[in-house]
């Protein structure tokens, strides 16, 4: 194997468990193959190389420890939790392929009273001005909805997002979008064993608040019991919030 054959194993493994990142790669190796077969390409000032994401994380559980970038992750094992992870840990990540985030520890809770977590989603229904096409007004929408980050931007850019909601939210979280809570609901049973040993809350089988909005006066939650979604007037239903972020900030 030649020097440039080893050079393109290297970098297709790179890209491994990525097969948009390995199209791209194996398309530019061939293209510089092609225009320097004795592999003596030099880049010039205007080469632009695809960039390689050299740290790919396995699929499964993580412990997440702090709220900011860069974040440290640690792959969870169940019975291996120590004290120090316990009181270190801030959130627990999930990823399956090239879906991922992290969800927060615990429940939202009511501010004026800690044993009460049922809480709006917004203080009123969204303005004549807003952006109409953010609606998902069908649950194969909603279901495929996963920018919870923009869907809680443009509520909180409204000024309707519940300002007990808003308060709590940490840097970088953000109120689920319906196919990121379905993503959660899927791995519900891990991710309470692991927040049952990190001393967090566990993810009950109740009705919880997605950003995804239905009308108007509407927007999507999701039974975890039973794992139907429903839809039902965000400024006067109280449910569960539950805050996630991305798995690496």
């Amino acid at each position: 194997m030649n020097q440039q054959e080893i050079t393109r194993a290297a970098l297709l493994m790179a890209a491994q468990g990525d097969p948009k990142k390995a199209a791209e790669m194996e398309a530019y190796l061939s293209a510089e193959t092609q225009q320097y077969p004795a592999g003596g390409f030099v880049p010039g000032p205007e080469t632009v190389r695809p960039t390689i994401q050299t740290e790919v994380h396995p699929d499964g559980i993580y412990l997440v420890f702090g709220h900011q970038s860069p974040v440290i992750l640690q792959k969870y094992e169940p019975g291996t939790v120590t004290e120090d992870m316990k009181e270190r840990c801030t959130g627990i990540g999930i990823k399956l392929g090239g879906k991922s985030l992290v969800v927060d520890l615990y429940d939202m809770e009511d501010p004026e009273d800690s044993d009460e977590k049922d809480l709006t989603l917004t203080t009123a229904k969204s303005p004549a001005d807003y952006d109409k096409a953010a609606y998902k007004d069908t649950y194969e929408d909603a279901g495929a909805d996963w920018d919870g980050q923009a869907n809680t931007d443009r509520l909180a850019l409204a000024g309707i997002l519940n300002p007990k909601i808003a308060q709590q939210l940490k840097k970088g979280q953000y109120v689920p979008a319906m196919g990121q809570l379905l993503f959660v609901h899927l791995f519900r049973k891990q991710i309470n064993q692991a927040l049952r040993e990190v001393g967090g809350e566990e993810i009950g089988g109740w009705w919880y608040w997605t950003s995804t909005e239905y009308s108007a006066t509407n927007a999507c939650y999701l039974y975890l019991t039973y794992g139907y979604m429903r839809n039902f007037t965000k400024a006067s239903y109280r449910i569960r919030v539950r805050a996630v972020s991305a798995f690496i900030i």
